[in-house]
Parts: C-alpha cells; sequence; structure tokens
C-alpha cells in the first residue's frame, strides 16, 4: 500500500528514499525494522523450508530492506536464541542486488557472505558501504528463464520472406513511430518480399510468427507500453497520449474508407485493473490496432512481438528488453 502511494506522489518517494540515505535515516529504518518486524520475520525463517522439517540452508535477499534484519533473525537462531550479534550467523546469506545504475545503501551490508551486483557502478556503491572485494560478485541482473535464449535463432529456413516499409504517403515523411524509434515506421504498411536466407530475416518471421500466436496483426509497427508488475508509472495517461499519436498518424493522408491500422500498440497493466478497465472502453481510432492486457507470465514473448518498449525505469525491464534488442523509452523512475 505504502509503495503504491509512493509512486502516485512521487516526491513523498524522494523525501524518503534521500532520508533514509542519511546516518541518521539509516539507524532509524534499522531500529523501526528491528522494533516492529522482528518476530514475524523470524517466525517466516524459522518456518520449515518445503516438505523438510527444517529451515532454510540458505537465505538469499532481493530486497533493500531484508539485510539487516534477517542477518540478525538468523543469529537468533543459530545461537539458539542467546544473540542478536551477526558473528553468532552459521546460516550462508547471500544479496542479490535487483537495482542497475543507482542503489539505496540499505542494499548493502558487510555482514554478508555474498553480494552480487549487476554493474560497476553497484560494485563501487558495495565497497563504499564496506564490502570486501572477496564478497561482491558483479553477475548481471537475474531475468526470467523466458529471456535465456532467443528462440528465433533455434533455426533458419533456407528462403524465406522479409518486409519492407511503403511510404507513410505521397511526400514520404516519416511518421511519430519512425521518428521515435528510428525504424519500421511512418505510418509504413510492410509487404513481404522474397529474400535470401539470413538471421535478420529469420527473426523477422519469428517476429510475425509470434504476433499471429499472441492474436496481435503481423508485419506493421508495434510498440509496447508496460509500467512493472503492478501497472505504475502512469500507464493510463503514457497509453493514451501514445494511441492518440499514433492514431493521428496512422490515420493522416490517408482515405476515410481505410479501415486497415497502419500501427499497433499493446499494453500490458499488470495488476493495475483500473488501468486495464479504463483503457479497455477507450476509444481509439482507425490508425491505430490496441490490445490491452492484464497481467500475464509471458513477457518475454510480448517483448520479442514487439518494436519497442515505453516503460517505467524498473531495472528488470530495461534488462529484458536489452537482451531483446528492444529500444527502450523510458517514462518514470517509480
Amino acid at each position: 500500500v505504502c509503495y503504491k502511494i509512493m509512486a502516485e506522489y512521487s516526491f513523498l518517494w524522494k523525501i524518503f528514499f534521500e532520508f533514509g540515505e542519511t546516518p541518521f535515516g539509516l539507524w532509524l529504518n534499522e531500529f523501526l525494522l528491528e522494533l516492529c518486524c522482528f518476530d514475524p520475520f523470524k517466525e517466516c525463517l524459522d518456518r520449515p523450508s518445503c516438505s523438510t522439517t527444517k529451515r532454510a540452508d540458505m537465505v538469499v535477499s532481493v530486497h533493500p530492506l531484508c539485510q539487516d534484519l534477517p542477518l540478525k533473525i538468523l543469529s537468533y537462531l543459530d545461537s539458539n536464541g542467546q544473540t542478536r550479534a551477526t558473528t553468532a550467523r552459521t546460516t550462508p546469506f547471500a544479496t542479490v542486488v535487483t537495482d542497475l545504475g543507482g542503489a539505496h545503501p540499505t542494499w548493502f551490508n558487510p555482514g554478508v557472505d555474498k553480494c552480487f551486483v549487476p554493474s560497476d557502478a553497484l560494485y563501487q556503491k558495495a565497497r563504499d558501504r564496506k564490502i570486501t572485494p572477496e564478497q561482491i560478485i558483479q553477475y548481471g541482473l537475474p531475468i526470467r528463464k523466458g529471456f535465456w535464449s532467443d528462440p528465433s535463432t533455434a533455426s533458419s529456413p533456407s528462403s524465406t520472406t522479409t518486409t519492407t516499409a511503403a511510404a507513410a504517403s505521397s511526400n514520404n515523411n516519416p511518421g511519430f513511430f519512425e521518428r521515435l524509434f528510428g525504424g519500421g515506421g511512418g505510418g509504413a504498411k510492410q509487404t513481404p518480399q522474397k529474400s535470401s536466407s539470413s538471421p535478420t530475416v529469420a527473426k523477422v518471421n519469428a517476429k510475425d510468427a509470434l504476433r499471429a500466436e499472441l492474436g496481435l496483426k503481423p508485419s506493421i509497427p508495434t510498440v509496447l507500453v508496460v509500467g512493472g508488475g503492478d501497472g505504475m508509472g502512469g500507464i493510463i495517461e503514457q497509453a493514451k497520449s501514445l494511441g492518440s499519436k499514433l492514431n493521428a498518424d496512422g490515420t493522416s493522408g490517408e482515405s476515410s474508407e481505410e479501415e486497415e491500422a497502419l500501427y499497433q500498440m499493446v499494453v500490458i497493466c499488470g495488476k493495475n485493473e483500473k488501468a486495464q478497465s479504463t483503457l479497455s472502453s477507450q476509444e481509439w481510432g482507425s490508425g491505430v490496432s490496441v490490445e490491452i492486457k492484464g497481467f500475464v507470465n509471458n513477457m518475454d514473448e510480448y517483448m520479442r512481438a514487439s518494436d519497442a518498449i515505453v516503460t517505467k525505469a524498473g531495472p528488470g525491464t530495461i534488462a529484458e528488453a536489452s537482451i531483446c534488442g528492444l529500444p527502450c523509452m523510458l517514462s518514470s523512475f517509480l
């Protein structure tokens, strides 16, 4: 609840974030977490793991507020309740930092066994927080299995088709999509053309096949709009603004009888039911085809089916889009 409130009023996030970086803020955070959350966290960490009768053999933290307190609790459990001093801990503990270029100091605790960081900048932040080089492993961000490999490179047909962009209008002015993302756009209907086999051509065909599987239109420029699992970052306003632009560009210079959309937009609202309902009832116009989705488990497929993505600056989404070679427009930091 607090996260959603601060995401809606980003100045609150900024205040709490910057205050929490100060020495007093770090002390207060540590004090309040131990005062209010020690027992609930202890119950969680002490419960039997899966189908076993004993607690976990190792603990991995992927949240900035889950270093200091779990380390104290593990010390308490490992010492049979005698002390919370972290020197008593025997259960292995690792932090996996899921931020990318900047991270709050609470991510970094010198009491951990290993601290995984994804970038040079966060390696230095870890060192600034007194974590030794022996404790730090620089290994990129963890990503979902669907992004581990590119299905389009699995096989390459001997002959196939590629697509070429037709002119947006008689004077060949680039459209909004083309100006924004630099390719495949300009109100461009794409028409099949025979071509020799190549990895690039194979990707084009794999993308069209994937769009068909997802119920999307093939061979037209497609932009994906996302806001994380909770559909945050002003996704309603962004989708409306982008949809309006694409529709205007897709209908300019066209006959009033033209019914085929020249652009496509997919909006994944995550768990934001209000956004999904609002955008589903929106009239978009004939120049752009729009698909509104809720929470999905196949984000890798939607990314690979798209030509560009508009998203809040979530580190995981940025990494996944980069793996897919998907151009990003970052809309907000929350």
